[in-house]
């Protein structure tokens, strides 16, 4: 049997029928030509008596019906073997956009007839010509509503019917002819109006462009060339979805519609979710992105329309993505929400396979959603992927001489995104290249994982640099074994609550959360740095004049932001003077004590469910609340440096290009100077800036200056014999 190759041959088959009626026209009206009528190249210029006394003769149904009796025929016979044709050429892989369209908007043999003829002159120009000739107007050389009734219905019955097809509210009205304002505002009957195809309908059937240009900036196609297999990485999820649409297409009534709104943190893979269940219905995707859509009402409502034939004309699935624009996120924030629902009501009508997709980062209500009234509403969350599914996510997005059992160990550490995955991937193997190495190794992981962290807590919160290491921290056995414990415990998280079954038992509490408790300068800032460094995590201390605030409700806000940020970032919370926000609740006597107590409570509460890491630091752990206490997975205390633990920080202290004078004795310093290493700190960068003004090495005498100075600033006595013989 005889196929199309292309959608060309098939237009230019239909052309040829289109081509037969209008032969006939022009011929019958060659034929009652009258002397003295007004010249073709003058008609729609001037009216001739001649003119008049022909259109008062003519009967044109009666007459045409004579003409085109047998044409309408051969016509009928005709589309029935070109939809023979049709059917074998589309099963064999042929693309047919004229067929498409007349399926997908289900559009009557009139109405394909219609788009035909609107065509027409875009495939064959002496279309032009004719439509002149044919309309008695040369001005007029484009098809008219009376042309369109006259030549293309099969019978009066249907011309009648066919008529409001024509009207705006029609598919044929909204979706594939131009709606002309200027035209309309014209002075011509409705007969005599111009029948134009919109451009998109022209580019279409053409295959001149893929999208429509006017929507192209507000929406993006993916297409089917892409396996369901190659988006593959959340199966259970994805099974759900696939079955949640099924079933509501296995309905079969008429305008229901599956709504799935996808709630996850920007980059949880939303969009690869809703590309996965496209590409398994063997559908496109046409994804909206709702923060470039205009907030002019009739704007608005014109892109609304140009989008919803466009998923019709692909008979794609709809995506709507909310963005990360403050503007979408809002409360309340669709402006245009009955607008998107009546697109959607439109979509849902005409769409032979209808689905809708909402991306959002923050879940809607219903309320919140511009439901039409047929949806079936399917709401769900996408949070970050186990460590197998990172693995596979990780394996998928890595070269191939990456070291697995390297990219095994990241999948445990990092708890991303497979968007953030994406990218942390591409920037390791940057980092990797630029240090001439064949594949990344776990620094530039590290380093890769700091450039994917999108988040707002430097407005909150003071990020901190990592240059401590194990070796800078000096501290007894127990707690540095403690430190090293708690490094160890978030390290392996992923095994013991995942793997071994724990977080099934333990539904929240899965967070590790730190508290340091010791006299100030003992080390609880440089341990909280030492073990970000150790997790590969950022650590940002918080800024507690940017969270708590006198006005009622504000410091309960700004912690939510903060915890949901530390979350969606993956980053360290370092709460130093910890016992101001998380000390005793006190006996409620009046309103400012009942709102100090609820600040209170909601921070136990938030800690509790947080699954980061949380630390915190104090000075008095008396004075903390026994409920924060009991709460914390690990207390490290810090105590009061000795003698050889001062001298171990002297030592730490002096870098290895410091100029050091040969009567420097570390170890009298030490025995002589009780005070934490905070104080030490200051004492060592106070001598060296002495010996830097004398260009000399640091010696004694400057370290001896130096720790006078400090021990008064402490409020000390100091003796003169004190350091004797280095007075």
């Amino acid at each position: 049997m005889r196929i199309y190759e292309t959608g060309k041959d098939y237009l230019l088959d239909e052309l040829a029928v289109l081509e037969k009626g209008m032969r006939l026209l022009l011929a019958d009206f060659e034929s009652k030509e009258i002397d003295g009528q007004t010249p073709m190249s003058m008609r729609g210029l001037i009216v001739s008596a001649a003119d008049i006394e022909r259109s008062l003769q003519e009967n044109e149904y009666r007459e045409d019906e004579d003409v085109l009796a047998e044409y309408r025929q051969a016509r009928l016979e005709e589309e029935r073997q070109f939809a023979l044709i049709i059917q074998g050429s589309i099963s064999e892989g042929r693309r047919l956009p004229f067929a498409y369209l007349s399926w997908r908007l289900g559009l009557s043999a009139w109405e394909r007839r219609c788009v035909l003829l609107c065509l027409a002159a875009e495939l064959d120009s002496r279309y032009e010509s004719w439509f002149g000739y044919l309309n008695d107007d040369v001005t007029l050389r484009m098809p008219t509503a009376e042309l369109a009734l006259r030549l293309l219905g099969d019978s009066e019955e249907e011309i009648s019917f066919a008529r409001p097809m024509l009207a705006g509210y029609s598919t044929l009205g909204r979706f594939v002819l131009r709606s002309d304002k200027a035209a309309a505002a014209s002075e011509r009957s409705s007969l005599k109006q111009p029948l134009r195809l919109d451009s998109r309908i022209i580019s279409y059937l053409l295959e001149t462009e893929s999208l429509d240009s006017r929507i192209a900036a507000i929406c993006k196609l993916y297409d089917t060339d892409e396996p369901a297999r190659h988006l593959e990485f959340d199966l259970e999820l994805q099974e759900s979805l696939r079955h949640a649409v099924r079933l509501e297409r296995a309905r079969d009534v008429k305008g229901i519609l599956p709504f799935i709104q996808l709630r996850g943190a920007s980059g949880s893979g939303k969009k690869l979710h809703a590309r996965h269940l496209a590409a398994a219905h063997e559908q496109p995707l046409l994804l909206v992105k709702l923060d470039r859509l205009t907030r002019d009402g009739d704007a608005a409502e014109e892109q609304l329309k140009h989008i919803v034939r466009e998923a019709l004309l692909l008979g794609a699935m709809l995506c709507f993505d909310e963005g990360d624009s403050e503007a979408v996120t809002a409360e309340g924030w669709p402006p245009q929400q009955e607008r998107i629902r009546a697109a959607m009501n439109s979509y849902a009508e005409l769409s032979r396979l209808p689905a809708v997709l909402w991306l959002t980062r923050m879940e809607r209500r219903p309320s919140q959603l511009p439901l039409p009234q047929a949806a079936a509403l399917i709401n769900q969350d996408i949070r970050i992927p186990p460590a197998e599914v990172r693995l596979l996510l990780w394996q998928r997005c890595s070269d191939e001489r990456a070291d697995q059992e390297l990219l095994k160990r990241v999948a445990d550490k990092y708890a991303f995104t497979a968007g953030q995955i994406a990218g942390m991937s591409k920037q390791a193997e940057r980092l990797a290249r630029r240090n001439n190495r064949v594949a990344p190794t776990l620094e530039d992981y590290a380093s890769a994982s700091r450039s994917q962290v999108q988040h707002r807590l430097s407005e909150l919160a003071e990020k901190q640099k990592l240059i401590r290491q194990w070796e800078d921290l000096v501290l007894p056995d127990e707690p540095l074994e403690l430190l090293k414990d708690a490094c160890s415990r978030h390290k392996y998280s992923e095994t013991v609550f995942n793997r071994w079954g724990f977080g099934q038992k333990l539904p929240y509490g899965r967070g590790l959360s730190m508290l340091f408790a010791g006299p100030p300068g003992t080390g609880k800032t440089m341990a909280a740095e030492v073990v970000a460094g150790e997790l590969g995590l950022e650590l940002y201390r918080i800024d507690l004049s940017r969270v708590v605030s006198k006005y009622i409700g504000e410091t309960e806000k700004n912690l939510r932001e903060l915890f949901a940020e530390a979350e969606n970032s993956g980053a360290i919370l370092f709460f130093d003077e910890g016992d101001s926000l998380f000390g005793k609740r006190t006996e409620v006597k009046d309103s400012n004590d009942r709102f100090a107590n609820m600040e209170a409570a909601y921070l136990l509460q938030r800690i509790e469910t947080f699954d980061g890491v949380s630390i915190l630091a104090t000075n008095l752990l008396q004075n903390m609340d026994e409920a924060f206490l009991r709460r914390m997975q690990v207390i490290v205390k810090f105590p009061f440096p000795d003698a050889a633990q001062r001298e171990q920080i002297f030592r730490s202290l002096l870098p290895k290009e410091a100029p050091l004078d040969p009567d420097l004795d570390l170890p009298f310093l030490a025995s002589r100077v009780d005070a934490s290493g905070g104080h030490i700190k200051n004492i060592v960068l106070s001598a060296a800036f002495m010996a830097a003004s004398e260009q000399a090495p640091i010696s004694m005498r400057h370290m001896v200056k130096a720790t006078r100075q400090e021990l008064h600033k402490m409020g000390k006595i100091v003796v003169k014999e004190a350091f004797e013989p280095y007075n």
